[in-house]
């Protein structure tokens, strides 16, 4: 059976092909990426590193590579790695909720009220 090139790059074991400039691609294993922030037009991928590699391209269109990786959107401007979360807790004063991620990044990150359904299911509780 011949894979079509999409498929071909969309499956490869988990890894993602970023857009740092034109001209200039880097691949990154999904499993490393510990969420994926829409910065205006270009989007930031936090991995463990101290500095996050920029896409040039806008989170909408990065979004179907890590979702099919197993990324959740839990906010219109993140996604995250759900085996990367340590804690999710309400926010103090209000009925929202928050996440955090696991060490080196120990980001706090906003979950809307839409995404918690699929957050809570992606860390396998229905």
């Amino acid at each position: 059976m011949r894979k079509t090139r999409t498929s071909a790059a969309t499956t490869a074991s988990g890894r993602v092909l970023l857009h740092l400039a034109p001209g200039l691609r880097q691949v990154v294993d999904s499993d490393e990426v510990y969420f994926v922030e829409a910065k205006g037009d270009d989007t930031e991928i936090r991995t463990r590193a101290a500095r996050p590699l920029t896409d040039v391209r806008p989170i909408g269109t990065l979004a179907a590579s890590f979702v099919r990786r197993g990324f959740v959107r839990t906010h219109r401007n993140y996604l995250v790695n759900p085996r990367r979360v340590k804690l999710v807790r309400r926010r103090p004063r209000g009925e929202d909720w928050e996440l955090a991620l696991a060490p080196p990044v120990n980001a706090v990150l906003p979950v809307s009220r839409n995404a918690l359904a699929a957050l809570w299911s992606a860390l396998g509780e229905d």
